[in-house]
């Protein structure tokens, strides 16, 4: 192995056709690819446009904004240190803001960035699974794909994970090919970097892992090495993360969303169950949540888990029996939701399914082989496996298993290739032997992209970012310039808050009454109300006749296809007033 490498470099050198094609592959190729993936994702943006930042995303740029300001790890949603986001995203956001200076657009920027680059590890795991012709085909899927370009300008973290983790398991399958030390620390430290913006990169690396002993040659002392130095280069970039969260937790853990979540489930299967506080109704599961996630009670205790400090709820004990109650009803709940996206439209189905599974059975794995695509295999298994062991998802824990079923899908694209060069082979004499059986793999393949395209952008996830919520937008810019001083937001999605550099606070979830004594309690500044909300009979109350309090007094209602959309009502607060305000309240 040591003599491979020089003698192919030295060949490289001394043959000029040799060198020029050597140069092309690596260096040309590659950039060719990134650059029109940047232009591609460029002009979608252009054309399609942007408007308020995303849930997730305001939560990621308003930790940069703190880390920045030196307010530490806090985000917008729960009081003190944020644990369930992971660092590099907002390290990310706020290394990039010193060169946009606003936080929205360096979000959308690092997303640009990590999407360009996506189709780069789709080129490569493509390349060394089948050849060099479908790591092509792959890579232009991957720079047209619509999921993957929406992801580029959004701010959230699923489009900088997909490029992260394929370029990890890149690294894993050359690993396979050639165990070097070097290259399975290169394969600890990707998955590091990958943990730090999302922990479930830890199952792939874990399988990583215990492939190295068993799939790789070399004496047991020295495989064992190799998963050792994969493990020591993960610990290494994961530590700072690991004490950050042993400090505010008490516990030695990987991750912490799990230590909020759970009981946020515990809760809402008990008020499901009937199990909740002594003179309280069972309510529906689709109110268990709304209980779970915002509850107060008549002493203003904040019960609901987003309401309360994330550090006081990872430091609830979860005994064993709740977490198996966890996963039954996960499993229960959410099968029919993985066979629904399975058989969805923007997920490509039932032409993206269909060519994967063409591309994964299309031959049978030589031993040489075998381990690659075995690992290859298990990490979209993974994410499926994870989806089934928390209480509620959403369409965005999916997308994960998109770029696994593309590259098996521009196999089959090849493979449809070959078998129309098969079957009309007396075509051979023509002009026309070297295009012909291109013509209906490449239909398919633009099949493939432009059907889930309308779906795709009628995702809440990209919704919400859209252009048709730049409503959202304004009405934060209304408040910020309305204010000389922080304030505080009561809404039920976060967004407006963050455009108004306002802290956030959830509706309660409890009678009218109890809601207006939580305003003065929260210090609400704002209280927003949506039209195409239905949250509590209080809450509907107040969209149909006001706030009924004096105190309450409707200062902004949106404009646009949709007058009212937004309403936003000023809660003049005794300790809210500034000194030449106060003569008037």
């Amino acid at each position: 192995m040591s003599t491979t490498a020089p003698a192919h470099i030295s060949s490289a050198k001394s043959d000029p056709a040799v060198a020029a094609r050597w140069s092309i592959q690596t260096f040309l190729l590659p950039a060719l690819i990134v650059a029109v993936s940047l232009a591609v994702r460029v002009a979608a943006f252009i054309h399609w446009g942007a408007g308020a930042i995303e849930s997730e995303g305001a939560e990621y740029a308003r930790i940069a904004e703190n880390l920045r300001h030196g307010l530490g790890y806090v985000g917008i949603v729960t009081p003190g240190p944020e644990l369930m986001f992971p660092p590099l995203y907002p390290l990310l956001i706020a290394a990039f803001s010193f060169l946009t200076r606003d936080y929205l657009w360096a979000g959308r920027l690092v997303s640009l960035l990590f999407g360009a680059l996506l189709p780069l590890p789709a080129y490569g795991i493509a390349s060394r699974l089948f050849n060099r012709r479908v790591g092509l085909i792959a890579a232009a899927l991957f720079v047209f794909h619509p999921l993957f370009i929406s992801l580029s300008y959004s701010v959230l973290t699923e489009g900088p994970y997909a490029t992260l983790l394929l370029s990890a398991v890149y690294l894993v399958l050359c690993a396979l090919d050639r165990p070097t030390l070097p290259i399975w620390s290169f394969v600890g430290a990707a998955f590091g970097v990958a943990y730090l913006l999302r922990p479930e990169a830890v199952a792939p690396l874990t399988i990583a892992v215990f492939l190295a002993p068993v799939a790789t040659d070399g004496s047991l002392f020295t495989r064992g090495k190799r998963a050792a130095v994969a493990i020591l280069a993960f610990l290494v970039l994961a530590s700072p993360e690991v004490i950050f969260l042993y400090k505010n937790t008490g516990h030695l853990r990987l991750e912490a969303k799990s230590a909020v979540t759970s009981p946020l489930a515990v809760l809402i299967l008990n008020k499901e169950a009937g199990r909740g506080p002594a003179g309280m109704p069972a309510l529906d599961y689709n109110e268990a949540i709304k209980w779970g996630s915002a509850a107060v009670d008549a002493d203003m205790r904040r019960i609901g888990i987003w309401l309360r400090p994330e550090v006081d709820v990872a430091r609830d004990p979860i005994s064993a029996r709740d977490l198996a109650r966890i996963v039954r009803a996960a499993i229960r709940q959410n099968t029919p939701l993985f066979l629904q996206a399975l058989s969805s439209r923007w997920l490509g189905a039932p032409f993206l399914p269909a060519l994967a599974l063409l591309g994964a059975f299309r031959r049978p794995w030589r031993r040489s082989t075998a381990a690659k695509h075995f690992y290859f295999a298990l990490v979209p298994a993974t994410a499926i496996l994870a989806s089934f062991v928390v209480l509620w998802i959403f369409t965005r824990y999916y997308f994960a298993i998109v770029p696994f079923l593309l590259i098996y899908a521009a196999n089959g694209l090849a493979a449809i290739a070959s078998w129309t060069k098969a079957s009309f082979a007396t075509w051979q004499r023509t002009g026309a032997s070297g295009l012909v059986p291109w013509i209906v793999p490449s239909v398919l393949g633009v099949v493939l992209l432009i059907y889930p395209a309308k779906d795709i952008r009628a995702l809440y996830e990209f919704r919400e970012g859209s252009s048709a919520n730049q409503v959202v937008r304004d009405a934060g810019l209304w408040i910020k310039a309305q204010q000389k001083a922080p304030v505080t937001i009561m809404d039920r999605a976060t967004p407006l808050a963050f455009h108004a550099d306002a802290q956030f606070v959830y509706f309660p979830y409890c009678s009218g009454d109890l809601a207006l004594r939580f305003l003065d309690d929260a210090k609400v500044d704002y209280v927003v109300l949506r039209r195409n909300e239905n949250f509590t009979p209080y809450y509907n109350e107040w969209l149909a006749k006001g706030i009924p309090d004096r105190r309450a007094e409707l200062v902004y209602v949106s404009s646009g296809e949709d007058p009212g959309q937004i309403l936003i009502f000023r809660w003049h607060r005794a300790d809210s007033l500034l000194p030449e305000q106060s003569a008037g309240y």
